[in-house]
This record gives structure tokens, C-alpha cells and sequence, in this order.
């Protein structure tokens, strides 16, 4: 018989998981959750490799592309969508690649993760050299997220790979990040365990990046887009709790710096204009901790 890969195992601790009351299987489930959390933090090496990998890729004006099927591909376009409006990044810059393309977001196309040479063409349809390309497959074997990993190295793109499996093939992958989260409470359900702990590691590798490449201020997110009300509610209460003002003045800084939090502080703290705050800004790359303390 064929050895079963680690995800599609069966749990002996939720194998009476159809007759339990509703809440022992809210437990049962919520203590495999607590598993997905210690596979990341043992990931910890593998995923600082991956947030310096991408922030220096970010730095250079490269671009960072996520990709895979299903589930894990599903993950890597919902963490590329919300870099946007957090930390003010274009789309292209940090960009996510689904097996099967759109429509596999919202309905699954499941034939699509068996074909690697397609998951080659597209990511060869965005990733140039000096790309950061990070293929997601909670099985470690998926042949769409595995060519896609075989061609971007050919293409001269760093490559990482983050997989559910310690047996994984990593042979074209610079970084592996192995989430060794064991068989599911669903034997196979790699939308619980595997999903959630690749959900918590794409987190840490997009975060940390962005906090090296000068998108975050201690632990604020000064590069937010304010976009609706609650977004400009949020900048203009960073606006004042970093250039420590009241919320009105906080408010009109954010209006004549055309919606930019950095650029706010640095009108109030330096008392100049929107252009000189903007070349003063640009001049250090955006880090607004070194454009505040410039003397």
C-alpha cells in the first residue's frame, strides 16, 4: 500500500468526531488549531529566511508572487489582496497566482493542481528575475505549485516553498518552510490545520517584510490607504498618537498631505510643506523613522 502523506491521515483523536455534542467538537477542533500555531512557531529559521528573502526582493522593486491550488493558492491570493490597502503596496508588487485562475476562487476546479506545466506558464506570465517566488501546497506534491517552482528558478527568481509535509520536494526551493501540522481532525481537510497554519506563516512573512522594508512604524500600519471611513478614522488617530496632536489637527495634516500618514507626520514634526516632507521622505526610502530623526 502507498504510504499516506502526512495530511491524509486519519486523527485517533477525532475519530468519533460525527457522535460528539456540539461543544466537545468545538474543543476537539479548537486543540488542533493549537497545533497548527507550534508548527509555525517551529518554522521560525525557515520563515525569517522568507521575511528577509522578500523585503530585499520588495527593496530592489521586485516583485513577490504567491502561488498554488486550491485551499493553499486560495490563502496566497487572499494575503497578496490585503497587502494593498494595509501597507500601501500596488498590486503587481505583492501579487497571488491560483490554479485554475479566477473562477477557482470561488468554485473548485480540482484537475487544475495536476498539471506543472501550467502552473510554469503562469507564473512565468508575471515573474521576471530577481522575483521572489513562494509556492504554497499543503501535500508538499502538487505539480501545479511545483512546476511553477521549477520554472521561476529557471527564470532567475529566489524561490521558497511552504508545504504541510516534512518529505516535501524542495529540490528547486532556495527556502523551505516546512508547517508540520500532522493529520487533520477531517482526515485530509487540509482547509483546517494545513490552511490555518499557512495562513499564520503567510502573515508573518508579509508583515515582517513590509516592517523591514519601512512600511511599518513600531507596530503601526503607516502606509494604510484610508479608502473608506474606517480607514481614514485609523490614519488620522496614527497621525496624532505618533506626532502626539489632537484628533482635529491630526485631520487637517491628513488632508494636505493628500491622504498620506507619513507624509502628515512628517509636515507637523518638521513644520514644511507636502513637497518637502515627500522628497524629504523619499530620500530615505519611505523608512519615516530615519526621515523624522534627519536633523
Amino acid at each position: 500500500m502507498k504510504t499516506l502523506l502526512p495530511t491524509e491521515g486519519v486523527l485517533p483523536r477525532t475519530q468519533r468526531l460525527d457522535r460528539v455534542p456540539p461543544v466537545q467538537a468545538a474543543r476537539l477542533l479548537n486543540a488542533e488549531d493549537f497545533n497548527a500555531a507550534r508548527a509555525v512557531k517551529q518554522a521560525a529559521p525557515a520563515l525569517a529566511q522568507a521575511i528577509a528573502c522578500a523585503a530585499d526582493t520588495f527593496l530592489n522593486k521586485h516583485k513577490i508572487i504567491f502561488i498554488g491550488a486550491g485551499t493553499s493558492g486560495r490563502l496566497g491570493i487572499l494575503e497578496a489582496v490585503e497587502c494593498v490597502p494595509t501597507f500601501g503596496v500596488r498590486p503587481e508588487q505583492i501579487t497571488g497566482i491560483l490554479a485554475g485562475g479566477h473562477k477557482a476562487m470561488f468554485r473548485s476546479v480540482e484537475n487544475a493542481e495536476d498539471n506543472a506545466a501550467q502552473g510554469g506558464k503562469d507564473v512565468l506570465k508575471k515573474a521576471r528575475a530577481g522575483d521572489f517566488v513562494l509556492a504554497l501546497t499543503a501535500s508538499g506534491t502538487t505539480p501545479y505549485a511545483l512546476g511553477a517552482l521549477q520554472a521561476a528558478r529557471q527564470a532567475g527568481c529566489r524561490t521558497a516553498l511552504l508545504a504541510c509535509n516534512p518529505k516535501a520536494d524542495t529540490r528547486n526551493a532556495d527556502i523551505f518552510i516546512c508547517l508540520d501540522t500532522g493529520a487533520e481532525a477531517l482526515s485530509g481537510s487540509t482547509r483546517m490545520k494545513a490552511g490555518s497554519a499557512t495562513k499564520m506563516a503567510l502573515n508573518a512573512i508579509t508583515t515582517g517584510a513590509m516592517a523591514r522594508a519601512g512600511k511599518i512604524y513600531g507596530n503601526l500600519m503607516v502606509d494604510v490607504q484610508p479608502t473608506n471611513r474606517k480607514l481614514v478614522a485609523r490614519a488620522t488617530r496614527l497621525i496624532g498618537q505618533i506626532a502626539q496632536t489632537d484628533e482635529a489637527t491630526a485631520a487637517r495634516c491628513l488632508h494636505d498631505a493628500r491622504g498620506s500618514v507619513k507624509i502628515a507626520i512628517i509636515m507637523h514634526q518638521k513644520n514644511c510643506t507636502y513637497a518637502a516632507a515627500k522628497r524629504l521622505l523619499q530620500k530615505h526610502r519611505g523608512f519615516l523613522r530615519e526621515a523624522l530623526h534627519e536633523k
